[in-house]
């Protein structure tokens, strides 16, 4: 990921972009190219303390200056409410992606590097400077600004509780909000001087992702600034951190070089052509989202900045960002461990698990989003995951044939379909309320809800075949069929050559609507429908519902369709689900096309090339968690989702691939 000059040279270019840097545990440092931090959520140092699910920006920025002859250059970026200032954008000449965030500043002949990493699973952002060029010894100032507060919602006011001290080995602490964070400089000649001298910093402003009832502005303190010479060739450390912490210049090398060989031996295994740059970006984005957990079972986050653990998320992403990253192992640790909370919590699959690790059952389709995920690591890997817990995932099902209350849904003796009860406990992905009131109203028989129950009962089917299991396979087969000669007559639109969103069988309302949730019968593992209906649904979707960065969630002729995330928080909330696109389903569209045209995957990779051009704005490298269903199509939501990012890595690797 290369910006010039052309892509930074204004404020406007430059704040648009944004770089991500991770520890891998759910801790992050995030801000745009220029430094200027724009959302509530941007910070060098994000963490989530393990007693708590909400995430504190620790320190917000750096301020830099640079001297050089008699003169002051400021290299930072801040927007005031009337004011941009410093505009320290002016001298970014170069951004550079890989491997770790890199910006080059130019001022006269002048050249310094700035570059930004996390160490694995550690609690710190390190910040390295190189004078690459210059004539004579310059000096720089670095004062670091901090937040101590929650990365989302309340920004911080000017208070009173700010500390710091000095410790003798030049770690400076700093105490205020109820938090404690650390900052420590390291040069090879141990020339860094810090001068206490506290600052406020107040009513930056925040422009993007504010609603009319969230603060825009934000106060930071300021403790002092740490000043050091450097010649040519000459390297300053920042370290910022959770806890105290104070290395050498030589450790630092050791942990820059250590994140990088971490980070290339990941892209070395990834299954996707990495020579095709829009894959390489996708793939090194996909790091962050993906925790391994050394000594413990690995973990995939919703997105950033959320960084949740959901089973709707993670079950949905895990193809792509695991199977086609070529980590099956991490697919099976995240599979064994979900699976474990499911047995705990009584053979539901739990919708969440929080930063403690206390599970909490609530959505109807987590279960079935985990045997898809099952169903792709079995097709993927010579594993036998699924024949190890046979009685596990029968369990998961058996809850779905008999009900239960905490599920939500239960197998209609008649129909064999799925019914749901549209308890608000037990949620469908289009789950919601706006001023108390359902987004959108669902109940009975659920499209999407049943596509998977589908594939579920088949892959059961094969399972206990490979099992040998005859008398098993038998049932689930059974099962299966019974539920393909519903679908088809209970779900079919012949007016529209659609399918019903959902079907109340207690009192015979069906909606016509046309939501993209059909596109999983015809883009799952096993078609649901017969060739004939499912090309026409097909059809009708691409007609309807396709844009360029997702499937609309529902059709722009609705008397209720809200093309774009604007207004009042209630009315974002309803665009949501009422026209927002999601690229998650654009995958699923992806699959189906190549399914029907299985000549034709160049043109799928014409479904994907849009998002070269997202790739270079928002996060870079990273897709955004939906988009406006109508021009000018401004993301919103995650800047990086795992859904997102994770099902456009798995269609490019099972449905384009040269070796497809």
């Amino acid at each position: 990921m290369y910006l010039g000059k052309a892509d930074v040279n204004t404020y406007d270019k430059g704040s648009e972009r944004e770089f991500l840097v991770s520890n891998g545990a759910g801790s992050y440092g995030s801000s745009t190219v220029i430094g200027a931090n724009t959302r509530s959520e941007h910070g060098l140092l994000v963490v989530r303390p393990a007693d708590s699910e909400t995430h504190k920006v620790l320190v917000s920025k750096l301020e830099e200056t640079l001297y050089a002859g008699n003169k002051k250059y400021q290299l930072s970026t801040n927007r005031y409410k009337d004011l941009i200032y410093p505009d320290g954008f002016r001298y970014l000449q170069e951004y550079q992606g890989t491997p770790n965030p890199e910006m080059l500043f130019v001022i006269h002949s002048i050249f310094l590097k700035k570059s930004i990493f996390m160490p694995r699973n550690g609690t710190c952002t390190a910040v390295r400077y190189e004078l690459l060029e210059s004539p004579d010894q310059v000096s720089m100032d670095i004062r670091p600004l901090f937040a101590h507060r929650v990365n989302s919602g309340t920004c911080g006011g000017k208070t009173a509780d700010f500390r710091s001290a000095l410790s003798e080995d030049g770690v400076v602490s700093v105490s205020g909000r109820g938090f404690i964070s650390h900052v420590s400089f390291t040069d090879a000649n141990g020339g860094v001087k810090w001068s206490a001298k506290p600052l406020w910093y107040e009513n930056l402003i925040y422009e993007r992702g504010a609603s009319p009832d969230e603060p825009t502005a934000d106060s930071l303190w300021s403790p002092g600034y740490g000043s050091v010479s450097l010649k040519r060739g000459g390297v300053l450390y920042v370290v910022l951190s959770e806890e105290p912490l104070s290395y050498t210049a030589e450790e630092m090398e050791s942990l820059m070089r250590e994140t990088i060989e971490l980070q290339n031996s990941f892209i070395g295994g990834v299954s996707l052509n990495t020579d095709n740059s829009m894959a390489l970006s996708m793939a090194q984005a996909s790091c962050h989202l993906v925790a391994e957990n050394k000594g413990g079972y690995p973990a995939i986050f919703s997105g950033f900045p959320s960084v949740m653990r959901r089973a709707r998320d993670t079950f949905i992403s895990l193809p792509g960002l695991t199977l086609a990253a070529g980590r099956p192992h991490v697919a099976l640790g995240i599979l064994e461990s979900w699976l474990e909370y499911a047995v705990k919590c009584g053979m539901i699959v739990p919708a969440s698990i929080n930063a403690e690790g206390e599970a909490h059952v609530g959505d109807v389709d987590s279960g079935l989003w985990f045997i898809y995920a099952a169903m792709k690591y079995s097709s993927s890997s010579s594993g036998d995951f699924a024949a190890r817990h046979r009685r596990e995932l029968c369990g998961i099902l058996e809850k779905y044939t008999e009900g239960d209350p905490k599920l939500g849904a239960v197998m209609d003796p008649d129909s064999k379909l799925l019914r749901y009860f549209g308890l608000e406990s037990a949620r469908n992905w289009m789950s919601g309320d706006a001023g108390g009131e359902p987004i959108v109203e669902r109940r009975g028989y659920l499209v999407e809800l049943n596509a998977l129950w589908y594939n579920a009962l088949i892959f059961m089917e094969d399972t206990a075949r490979s099992c040998q299991d005859g008398e098993s396979a038998d049932k689930y087969g059974r099962l299966a069929r019974e539920v393909y000669d519903s679908f088809g007559k209970v779900f079919w639109n012949e007016n529209t050559k659609y399918l019903y969103d959902w079907v109340d069988p207690s009192d015979g309302t069906l909606d016509g609507s046309i939501r993209p949730n059909a596109i999983l019968a015809v883009s799952l593992p096993r078609q649901v429908l017969p060739e004939d209906k499912g090309r026409a649904m097909f059809t009708t979707c691409w007609n309807e519902l396709y844009t360029t960065y997702g499937l609309r969630t529902l059709d722009p002729r609705h008397e209720k369709f809200k093309g774009r995330s604007e207004g009042r928080p209630d009315q974002k909330q309803k665009a949501r689900l009422r026209g927002m696109a999601w690229p998650w389903l654009l995958a699923h569209f992806i699959t189906a096309y190549v399914r029907f045209n299985p000549d034709a995957a160049e043109m799928g990779w014409r479904f994907i090339r849009p998002f070269s051009s997202h790739l270079r704005r928002g996060c870079l490298g990273g897709v955004a968690e939906y988009f406006d269903g109508v021009m000018p199509y401004k993301p919103h939501g995650d800047v990086l989702s795992a859904a997102s990012l994770g099902e456009l890595m798995r269609v490019m690797h099972e449905d384009l691939s040269k070796d497809r």
